[in-house]
């Protein structure tokens, strides 16, 4: 079995750093190429939750000890961060919530989860808070004390510190560093931030009471940390922050930031970003999960294709940046998978064990710290030429599965509709406009999103298992929570299925759900088409020269394609 091991993989799991992307396309500058060439294929994250869930949701994870402080400390940071978003009046009581948490994790010292389950139950949330997911915790490993770690990078003198976290992951990451720094004894206070305008040209404005606190510290000779998972391709937001504390009257040499990468300064998209990073001090956290996972074989990055697919020349393509880490363990009998902590690891591993218990995947432990232990199958993963009707039969009554049983209920409009429409006219230069419900769902689902063939494996003549089935539908690419039907457009489109096999999946799927997905269905092949086409051509951009150029350049024209047919289609039917 060949691959690569732990060890040397440090670059490839900080490399996706944070992956920005645009809150609004209008917002998208006509003099900024980069921004207007990309497709649209992140979605917003942002979600309404109740206040009262997350504070339910701390509560739960508290109740499992030392193992659930992890998640309590991120859930904490991302409430904390809500609040002072909405400038509600539990902000600063949720920000000595997230402080008594990174204490627990930082010195494992169980008093201060007590002092915090009690501030759980005295504090008084809002009725409604808007939460984005922290996408270093939730997507690629970072581990909160890997800023924790980075302490004895910093100068001894001055000893007093001023933390600035960059909301919304720097709230968590701004408490650690406090509660780390403050534990070597460094007199350390802390603030939050959220700098606006569009993701390549953050600013950062710092209010009243900011200012107020920088004069303080100022006064105090104290050294100003600005922390935030990252820098991400244009470096702007770590930038705003620290010329607004220039413009506030700190020296440069006062200012260090701390982020979750290392950069090439020269690849950032900011203007001017090369000389203007060049003017400060920045330290990069080292990923933990090299240590834990040093004797495993490395399969992220899309090295699991040489271990699981042997020949070469017909892998799959993939945007190795964005695949989750995943590890083979030493007897080769386990696949660990990163599949997120906080609030949405919880929630995917209650879907890997509903989905393992149901039969559909494979056995699945917890690891620990956002990992999932997967049972490595005997058998074959599946090619398009293996489609049969019994295959038909298990793809429909998974389908079936997941939209009974993983309904989303948040909050929030969907920007699919609007997606595919602006997808469509960059790349084909044609106005399709959908009918408003024709891609919207009254009942949304947390789709598999991953129906590639070799997503599946054929334990038996009979027996069809699948994987890769946990994170896909809630991550920071669309779809998100959406209608089955585009788990249904999936297995046509990457299975290449004819007329009669696609109304074989559907009947099926009617049988096993009672829900008649066929005038649905045409919408989401061209969604589904689209979207595969835009997450291509994005991708192709990061892998210019490499070997993975082609087989992402060959998806890239499939897709299209396959899309164009769907237009096609359409408009011929008007």
């Amino acid at each position: 079995m060949a691959g690569f091991t732990a060890g040397a993989i440090s670059d490839s799991i900080s490399s996706p750093g944070k992956l920005e992307k645009f809150e609004s396309r209008d917002s998208v500058s006509s003099s900024n190429d980069a921004a207007s060439r990309d497709p649209w294929i992140f979605r917003e994250g942002r979600r309404t939750i109740s206040g009262a869930a997350i504070l339910r949701g701390i509560s739960s994870q508290l109740q499992r000890g030392s193992l659930g402080w992890v998640d309590a400390l991120i859930q904490a940071g991302e409430f904390e961060a809500a609040l002072a978003d909405a400038a509600h009046p539990s902000a600063t009581f949720s920000a000595d919530l997230t402080d008594a948490l990174a204490l627990a994790v930082s010195t494992g010292n169980s008093a201060h989860a007590d002092r915090a389950g009690q501030m759980v139950e005295r504090l008084q949330p809002p009725e409604w808070v808007s939460i984005s997911p922290p996408e270093g915790f939730t997507y690629y490993a970072l581990h909160p004390l890997d800023f924790a770690r980075v302490i004895s990078h910093f100068a001894k003198e001055p000893r007093t510190c001023a933390v600035i976290g960059i909301r919304s992951i720097g709230a968590t990451l701004s408490a650690v560093t406090t509660a780390a720094l403050r534990n070597d004894g460094h007199p350390t206070s802390r603030v939050t931030v959220r700098p606006s305008g569009h993701p390549y040209s953050r600013r950062t404005d710092f209010d009243y009471a900011h200012l107020q606190w920088i004069r303080e510290q100022a006064a105090k000779g104290s050294q100003f940390v600005v922390v935030d998972e990252g820098p991400g391709r244009s470096g702007s937001t770590f930038l705003s922050v620290a010329e607004a504390l220039l413009g506030a009257g700190i020296q440069r040499d006062r200012i260090t930031i701390v982020g979750s990468r290392q950069p090439d300064p020269e690849s950032l998209c900011a203007e001017n970003a090369a000389s203007r990073w060049s003017e400060f001090r920045y330290i990069a956290t080292s990923p933990s999960v090299n240590a834990r996972f040093k004797d495993c074989l490395y399969a992220g990055g899309g090295c699991w294709r040489e271990v699981f697919l042997a020949e070469e020349r017909k892998w799959p393509e993939s945007w190795t940046q964005t695949e989750r880490l995943k590890f083979i363990s030493p007897d080769q009998q386990m696949l660990y998978k990163f599949e997120g902590m906080g609030r949405v690891g919880a929630e995917a591993r209650e879907r890997a064990f509903a989905l393992s218990q149901a039969g559909f995947g494979p056995h699945v432990a917890d690891a620990g710290d956002g990992f999932l232990a997967y049972d490595l199958l005997e058998g074959r993963h599946l090619r398009a030429a293996d489609i049969n009707p019994s295959l038909l039969d298990q793809m429909a009554r998974y389908c079936a599965f997941r939209a009974s049983n993983f309904t989303d209920d948040r909050c929030g409009a969907s920007q699919l509709k609007e997606m595919v429409e602006f997808n469509i006219q960059q790349e084909f230069g044609t106005n399709i406009v959908f009918d408003d419900d024709e891609l919207s769902s009254s009942q949304p689902v947390l789709v598999d999103g991953r129906m590639q063939s070799y997503e599946w494996i054929a334990t038996s003549a009979e027996t069809f298992v699948k994987t890769d089935a946990i994170d896909h539908g809630d991550n920071h690419f669309f779809p998100g929570p959406c209608d089955i039907a585009w788990d249904l457009a999936g297995i046509s489109v990457e299975w290449a299925l004819d007329g009669a096999s696609t109304e074989h999946l559907v009947r099926e799927f009617q049988r096993h759900s009672g829900d008649d997905a066929r005038r649905r269905l045409s919408g989401y092949l061209l969604a589904y088409s689209t979207f595969r086409t835009g997450f291509c051509r994005m991708a192709l951009e990061s892998v210019r020269g490499s070997t993975e150029e082609p087989r992402l350049r060959s998806a890239y024209i499939r897709y299209r394609q396959e899309a164009l047919r769907h237009i096609r289609l359409r408009l011929r039917n008007l």
